[in-house]
C-alpha cells in the first residue's frame, strides 16, 4: 500500500459502504476510478472487500471490468485506484431514464444491446474462474456507445462451487434485492455461475420494467421472496415482448438447473431478439436455450432417495407451528450418511414462520463438557439476535434475562456470548440443576409464542446426545 495523495478525484456515486469517484492521478492525463470507503471508521469487513479486489487484479481484463491498480491511503481514507474506460453507473441511468422517459415507449434496442453487453461481461468473468456474488446496476458502467463493465468483485469467488453458511439475513455479503436463492444460504445449496445469472435476470427486470421483480420491507423478507414468491412476468407489467419476457423468467427460476447454465447461451438468445427486433419490430418466440451448453459438468445438487425423512421433518415441523405443541425430532444414521443435508432442508420452511435455526455438533474430544452441544447451538442463536435493530434486541435481552435470572451467572459462563443478552447475575446455584433449569428456560424463551418481536412462533434444531444432554432431553420429552 502507497502513501500518495497526488489524485484529484470527483464523487460519482455515493452508497451505504462505499463512495464511487471519478477522477485522475496529477501529472497522468489517463482518468482513474476511485472506490473509498464511505465511513471515517470503516469495519474490517469493509476493509477486507477492498483488499480483495486489489488481489483478483490479475484475474481482470479492462476490456470487460474495471481492474485495479494500487491501494492507496488519502486523507485518512483506504482508497481502490482502477481503471476507467469511461461510462456511468447503470442505476443512475435507471434513474435518469426513470424520470425522463415518463409515459415514453421502451427503447428495446438500447436494453437488449446493455443486456448483451451485460452478459458477454459476465461471460468474460464466468470464464476465468470467478463467480462475482453481486451482480447489481450499480456495478455495472455503461458508456454512450452502450459498452458494458463490470466492477465491485469485493466479494467475488474464485471457487467453481461454493457453500453459503446459513447466517442472519442482515450480514449476508452481497445485496439482498439481486441476491440469488442459494446465496441466502437456506436453500441447502452451493453458489456457483449461475448465481450470478439471477442476479443478471433481476438486472435485466429491473431495466425493462423500471422496478425490481420484488418488494420487501425487511431482509429476512427478501430472503422469502427469492426462495418462495413468484415474479409477475416483464410483460405483464411493461411493453415487453413474451421471448424477452420468458428470458428474464428463465433466468430468475429459483432452482439452478431450470436457469441458464451458461452466459454465452443466454447471449445467443438476447442476439436472436435483437436481430430479430431490428429487423422486424417483433421477437416471435423461439427454444430458449439452444445454444447453452455448461462447459463442465454440473451435477444437481437435488437430495434423492430422502424424501420420506424430508417429510417427516417438515410434518413435525408444521405440527408445532400449527398446534403450538413442542415436539423433539431425532436423527440417526452412521457418520457421513448425510443427515446434516437431511436437517438443512428445514431452512426452506423456517423463511416464512420468521423461525430461527441453531445446530451444534458434538466433538469427540469435549464429551467430559457438559451440555457443549447446546451452548453451541445457543451461541449460534444468540449471533442471529445480536445484529437485529437495537428495539429488537432490547426486547430479546429483557425476556431472556427474565428466562436465565436464577442462574445468570452459570449462563454467561456456558454459553460465554449470551451476557450480551441475559446479563451476568447471580451466583451459581446447584450446577447440575441450575443448568437443567437453564437450559429448559432458555429453549422455552425462543420457542415460546411469546418470543419478542414475533407473531410467529420461533424453531430451533441440533443434532445432540451425551449423557447430560440425554438427561435433559428425557425432561423436556417427558
Amino acid at each position: 500500500m502507497t502513501e500518495p495523495s497526488g489524485y484529484a478525484l470527483a464523487p460519482l456515486r455515493e452508497g451505504a459502504d462505499f463512495t464511487l469517484y471519478r477522477g485522475r492521478q496529477r501529472g497522468n492525463a489517463a482518468p482513474v476510478l476511485a472506490v473509498a470507503l464511505a465511513e471515517e471508521l470503516p469495519s474490517p469487513r469493509s476493509l477486507r472487500r477492498i483488499e480483495h479486489e486489489f488481489g483478483l487484479a490479475s484475474e481482470l481484463d479492462p476490456a470487460w471490468a474495471a481492474k485495479p491498480l494500487v491501494i492507496i491511503r488519502q486523507e485518512g481514507r483506504t482508497i481502490l485506484i482502477l481503471t476507467d474506460a469511461g461510462g456511468e453507473p447503470l442505476d443512475l441511468l435507471l434513474e435518469r431514464d426513470l424520470l425522463g422517459n415518463q409515459g415514453q415507449p421502451l427503447n428495446l434496442t438500447r436494453v437488449l444491446v446493455i443486456a448483451i453487453g451485460l452478459a458477454k461481461a459476465l461471460g468474460q468473468v464466468h470464464r476465468r474462474g470467478l463467480i462475482h456474488k453481486d451482480v447489481k446496476p450499480a456495478n455495472v458502467l455503461v458508456d454512450r456507445d452502450h459498452n458494458v463493465w463490470l466492477t465491485g468483485f469485493g466479494i467475488a469467488s474464485q471457487l467453481p462451487r461454493e457453500s453459503q453458511a446459513p447466517a442472519p439475513p442482515e450480514i449476508i455479503a452481497g445485496t439482498l434485492a439481486y441476491m440469488a436463492p442459494e446465496q441466502t444460504g437456506r436453500m441447502n445449496r452451493s453458489i456457483d455461475s449461475r448465481s450470478d445469472l439471477y442476479a443478471l435476470g433481476v438486472t435485466l427486470y429491473q431495466k425493462l420494467t423500471g422496478r425490481l421483480p420484488f418488494s420487501a420491507a425487511d431482509p429476512l423478507e427478501w430472503v422469502h421472496c427469492h426462495m418462495a414468491r413468484q415474479p409477475t412476468p416483464p410483460g405483464d407489467r411493461a411493453a415487453v415482448p413474451e421471448p424477452l419476457s420468458a428470458i428474464v423468467m428463465k433466468l430468475l427460476a429459483k432452482n439452478a438447473e431450470e436457469r441458464y447454465q451458461t452466459a454465452s447461451g443466454l447471449e445467443a438468445d438476447l442476439r436472436q431478439c435483437l436481430t430479430a427486433w431490428q429487423s422486424n419490430s417483433r421477437i416471435d418466440p423461439f427454444p430458449l436455450g439452444a445454444h447453452d451448453s455448461p462447459d463442465r459438468l454440473l451435477i444437481p445438487e437435488k437430495l434423492y432417495g430422502r424424501e420420506r425423512e424430508i417429510d417427516a421433518l417438515l410434518a413435525a415441523f408444521g405440527r408445532v407451528v400449527t398446534g403450538g405443541i413442542p415436539e423433539l425430532v431425532l436423527v440417526s444414521g452412521y457418520s457421513g450418511i448425510g443427515k446434516s443435508s437431511v436437517v438443512n432442508e428445514l431452512h426452506k420452511v423456517l423463511v416464512p414462520s420468521r423461525g430461527l435455526f441453531a445446530s451444534g455438533k458434538f466433538d469427540q474430544y469435549k464429551r467430559d463438557i457438559p451440555y457443549a452441544t447446546l451452548a453451541q447451538a445457543f451461541q449460534t442463536l444468540i449471533r442471529q439476535i445480536l445484529v437485529k435493530s437495537e428495539t429488537e434486541v432490547e426486547r430479546w435481552r429483557g425476556s431472556l434475562q427474565e428466562a436465565v435470572s436464577p442462574n445468570g451467572q452459570l449462563s454467561s459462563t456456558s454459553f460465554r456470548s449470551s451476557s450480551s443478552l441475559s446479563g451476568n447475575s447471580r451466583p451459581l446455584r446447584s450446577c447440575r440443576r441450575g443448568m437443567r433449569r437453564t437450559a429448559s428456560n432458555w429453549c422455552s424463551c425462543v420457542s415460546s409464542a411469546r418470543s419478542p418481536g414475533r407473531s410467529t412462533r420461533s424453531r430451533c434444531s441440533w443434532t445432540i446426545c451425551n449423557g447430560w444432554t440425554r438427561q435433559l432431553l428425557n425432561c423436556w420429552s417427558g
